[in-house]
């Protein structure tokens, strides 16, 4: 069952939830909660030839690393999202889950109805997961759209687990 605007306000009170910086007025919905978009997006690097991954040897920090680019967007005002482009960003905001509770990143619909998704099929975010979270930003329509640090770029959703996790989140993207 989704939290409601009152669970999270009380999650966030009694430490079950941490969200820093905290998300300004008008973040909280009823359901959910708003994040911003931080200021460092990866772009595919000019001139990637194809590329042939093993999906049972990827490492894709590896990948990451070495065929895409930081950009500060900070600096250049914003970015222009082309129609079929993939970057990779990250919420300004570290999100910190007890092992109590359980996540869901999704779009925001104003986004979607230009052709912006913000998660391929990564939505899920586990007890116990503490860092940005990572977005997968794409875009289906047929003009550009700038996209710049700090705007409201996905909503977190919650749960709370019947009972704690055994285990918090410990893979490669925590912390």
């Amino acid at each position: 069952m989704l939290l409601s605007d009152d669970e999270i306000r009380l999650t966030l009170e009694n430490g079950e939830l941490t969200i820093d910086p905290p998300v300004p007025n008008g973040g909280l919905q009823p359901a959910s909660i708003d994040l911003r978009l931080d200021s460092v997006i990866r772009v595919q690097k000019q001139g990637t030839a194809g590329i042939t991954l093993d999906p049972t040897e990827l490492d894709v920090n590896s990948y990451i690393e070495n065929y895409t680019e930081a950009m500060n967007i900070s600096l250049n005002n914003g970015y222009n999202l082309k129609p079929g482009a993939l970057i990779i960003g990250r919420t300004l905001e570290t999100v910190g889950l007890s092992k109590r509770l359980s996540g869901r990143v999704e779009g925001r619909s104003r986004l979607a109805r230009l052709g912006v998704g913000v998660h391929i099929t990564a939505p899920k975010i586990d007890p116990g997961f503490h860092n940005q979270i990572t977005l997968e930003i794409f875009h289906l329509g047929n003009t550009d759209v700038k996209i710049s640090n700090g705007m409201t770029i996905c909503t977190l959703l919650l749960e709370r687990l019947g009972h704690p996790a055994g285990e918090g989140y410990h893979g490669i993207f925590q912390g």
